[in-house]
């Protein structure tokens, strides 16, 4: 079988003829090897161009890293910016993707090493098996692994980290000998509703984490409850149809983080979603915005800061020292007055929401603005990017879209930001 092996001489392009130790096109060869020598000799290629051509086999040495940055609007399962028909990663090599676009893993691997994969919602596939198999470990940054119709089978002796509001959905019997979450941000975690005891580590969890119980396993959660272990862990039991019981027995809570009474919800795709009541109970205080909402926890405050209502779809905010309108999807508001709303936590969800728009390829979508002073205004535009009028994103009124990104859609017309008599302009 013919190989070719990365050398870097010109540059990290993986892509570069130039690059390989053959010096030719690498998706020729039956296997592309990329390695380094030591932790001070490594060697990282980068694949930053959309390809139709499969890598046959690949292999990440030890001291080895690829990226895969490429991205496409286009991009589908079927049609990936990078595929492979199968992989295997040493110890002390690592595969990195850093694209919201599809990406195809194949169908055998072996990982030893690290997988991370940031920005990206379930469009990183494995092959038929949609089995990740080896000792290595799997890294979700702002990402969602799997489906609710594609569970990952992933091997119990593999490690898991959940970062920056993720998702994993895990197959039977298959969750990974570890889980690590952030209890700084919300994560969740699936599981196949037909497992009965999981032995696997869950760390770190917290009121912001979530376990879910796939719609499409043919079990209905009816309660699920912490049962507190001899060695200081908790044992998360859930009851569910049938007469049947799912219990994860090695639960560890994050420091300070003592576990209240659990509800279970349904999200939009019928996923059952298990979490702490306390996570979504009402905030007080003039100044603070009202209680989560649904599972983004977007608010809806009034002049005493209670009452949430549902995740994106919003509500009105009333009054001075509440949030402002937010539209049918977009445009939360500070409140006109003094006070208003967490600046911390609410700037944080819309630079997240910002970053998704961004990394979709439909760029900015048509909604209500807020009628405050961030994403102020009252003015609506239907089919086009914001249209505030007030001291953030105000826009002349034959301009299209407010900010200006290659990942707008053409129906927009990218203009730059300018600075005119308002704060700022567009």
């Amino acid at each position: 079988m013919a190989s070719t092996y990365w050398t870097g001489g010109t540059s990290g392009d993986f892509y570069n003829v130039k690059n390989w130790s053959t010096g030719a096109s690498p998706t020729t060869y039956h296997d592309v090897n990329i390695s380094g020598t030591s932790s001070t000799a490594t060697a990282e290629a980068v694949a930053s161009t959309a390809s139709s051509t499969a890598v046959p086999s690949l292999t990440i040495g030890d001291y080895g890293t690829l990226d895969i940055t490429a991205s496409s609007c286009q991009s589908s399962e079927t049609s990936p910016v990078f595929s492979t028909s199968s992989f295997q990663v040493g110890q002390y090599g690592s595969i990195v993707i850093d694209t919201a676009s599809a990406v195809q893993l194949g169908d055998i691997n072996v990982m030893n090493g690290t997988l991370t994969i940031e920005n990206n919602r379930s469009n990183v596939f494995m092959g038929a098996g949609d089995r990740l198999n080896g000792e290595g470990t799997l890294n979700l940054v702002n990402s969602t692994f799997g489906s609710q119709t594609d569970g990952v089978n992933i091997a119990n002796s593999m490690h898991i980290t959940l970062s920056g509001t993720s998702s994993v959905y895990t197959g039977f019997l298959a969750t990974g000998v570890s889980v690590a979450f952030d209890s700084k941000s919300s994560e969740q975690f699936f599981l196949n509703g037909t497992d009965t005891t999981v032995d696997t580590s869950f760390s770190g969890v917290s009121a912001k984490t979530q376990f879910g119980i796939t719609a499409n396993t043919g079990e209905t959660p009816l309660s699920a409850s912490y049962v507190k272990n001899t060695d200081g862990s908790y044992s998360l039991v859930v009851q569910e149809s049938d007469n049947h019981t799912l219990t994860l027995s090695n639960v560890t809570m994050a420091s300070g983080y003592t576990p209240g009474t659990l509800a279970i919800t349904q999200d939009k795709s019928g996923n059952y979603l298990i979490s702490d009541t306390s996570a979504n109970s009402s905030n007080s205080g003039g100044s603070n915005c009202g209680g989560h909402g649904g599972h983004w926890g977007h608010h809806d405050g009034n002049s005493s800061g209670n009452s949430g209502h549902s995740g994106w779809s919003g509500h009105d905010g009333h009054n001075s020292s509440g949030c402002g309108d937010h539209g049918s999807s977009w445009g939360w508001g500070w409140g006109s007055g003094s006070g208003g709303c967490d600046y911390s936590s609410s700037l944080k969800q819309i630079i997240s929401a910002w970053n998704n728009a961004f990394s979709s390829c439909k760029g900015w979508q048509s909604s209500s603005c807020g009628s405050s002073n961030w994403f102020g205004g009252n003015s609506y535009q239907s089919g086009s990017a914001w249209n505030c009028s007030s001291s953030w994103g105000q826009q002349s009124s034959g301009s299209r879209g407010c900010f200006s990104s290659s990942g707008q859609s053409s129906s927009h017309t990218q203009v730059s930001v300018t600075h005119n008599t308002s704060h700022w302009g567009c």
